[in-house]
């Protein structure tokens, strides 16, 4: 096993070196927590679904399981389709960013939605004494007991139990953190938080568009932003066997059957103002997601990812791409000109400088009046109001 202890440490300090990993207490969790003691069943898909065992898995395969990326646990298939991912070991960086952001401590009682290998109720439970960790499948639950009984030293209940509902049983929580994807925030969490408690979700908002949201309640209002971009596996009803939730509602029409025009930043030729662009896309789509445009994602005819935003009543789609628009004639491209001029008039909001109030009740939502712009969003679940609230601070500014 000094194979293991080795690749174990050095993933460690790669997670750390590279900024997502500081705090002393969950520096030392994971030092303590062996990532392949949760992953005694794992699937690699090069050239198709291959199981690989510790037991016998070759240098490379050790490698994989230690590799700062997320790591499919088990399959399931989608109707009419075949195996696809339903459960997974997320990549390791991603785990210890969003722990850090749930600023733990000793004695917080938390709740985890969604137990998937055990391995981050076993992270938590190292720092804050002792977990509740929920999941809608037996035997997930039942791989992440097995896991869980070599590290007896860590105190996590498991339970039965579907993770849109909480565990009221135990409420109120400290802290609320679902590990597996939703499509918006279930009332049961907001009502389930203690006051200045935090619940964190990843909130699948459309094809390419994902978001871990994070905030407190108060008064019976979500009140928060998103913190980074997250892609997990999605939440699952009891039986369940998979479902793909990277495709839209409403697939736009494929950008090869469009117009081609340069984009606006594919004018600027300066390397460093591209490299700063990186958030572009995936915020113009989501200001287009807040006007009600209809969203898609694919990867385009160069090769790189574009962001389809549509009206459809009126026929108008475009594909935003970084060098490249896909348009659908004049009406296309005057959607995707509004939409970029508007962006750059609200000067150019990143994803996580919205600020989030959402409630099962809209009339509980109290809209900020000096606010530079506002829109309201309903959610599957709940009512959203996303506001642009100055002054803004942007990461390089802290």
């Amino acid at each position: 096993m000094l194979r293991a202890d080795v690749l174990h440490h050095d993933l460690i300090d790669q997670i750390i070196a590279r900024g997502s990993l500081w705090s002393a207490a969950l520096i030392e969790a994971f030092r303590a927590t062996p990532r392949h003691l949760f992953l005694d069943r794992v699937w690699s898909q090069r050239e198709g679904w291959r199981q690989i065992d510790p037991a016998t898995a070759s240098e490379e395969d050790w490698r994989l399981l230690y590799t700062d990326r997320a790591i499919t646990t088990r399959l399931g298939s989608a109707e009419g389709e075949s195996a696809i991912a339903i459960s997974s070991s997320s990549q390791p960086s991603l785990m210890a960013q969003m722990l850090e952001d749930l600023q733990l401590r000793p004695g917080l009682r938390v709740l985890e939605i969604g137990a998937g290998t055990g391995y981050n109720a076993a992270l938590l439970a190292h720092v804050v004494g002792s977990v509740i960790s929920i999941d809608v499948d037996r035997e997930v639950l039942a791989d992440a007991r097995r896991h869980l009984e070599q590290l007896p030293d860590r105190d996590v209940q498991l339970v039965h139990a579907d993770g849109r509902l909480g565990y009221p049983p135990a409420a109120p929580y400290d802290r609320i953190q679902v590990t597996a994807a939703s499509e918006d925030l279930e009332p049961a969490w907001l009502a389930q938080l203690q006051p200045g408690g935090l619940v964190q979700v990843p909130i699948d908002f459309a094809p390419g568009l994902a978001w871990l949201m994070q905030g407190e309640v108060r008064q019976g209002v979500f009140v928060g932003n998103l913190t980074r971009p997250a892609y997990f596996m999605p939440l699952r009803d009891e039986g369940e066997t998979g479902r793909d939730r990277s495709v839209a509602r409403h697939p736009l029409p494929s950008p090869d059957r469009l117009t081609i025009r340069p984009s606006p930043e594919a004018r600027w030729s300066d390397r460093r103002v591209h490299d700063s662009l990186r958030e572009v896309l995936p915020s113009l789509a989501l200001l287009a997601l807040l006007q009600g445009l209809s969203i898609d994602y694919t990867v385009a005819t160069d090769g790189r990812g574009a962001y389809g935003v549509a009206d459809l009543e009126r026929g108008e789609v475009c594909w935003l791409g970084p060098t490249q628009w896909y348009i659908s004639g004049k009406g296309g491209e005057e959607l995707g000109e509004r939409l970029w001029r508007t962006w750059l008039d609200l000067g150019a909001p990143r994803a996580i400088e919205w600020h989030i109030q959402a409630a099962p009740d809209s009339r509980l939502l109290r809209p900020n009046p000096a606010a530079r712009a506002a829109h309201t969003r309903l959610g599957k679940r709940c009512a959203q109001l996303w506001e642009l609230i100055e002054p803004r601070r942007r990461m390089w500014q802290e």
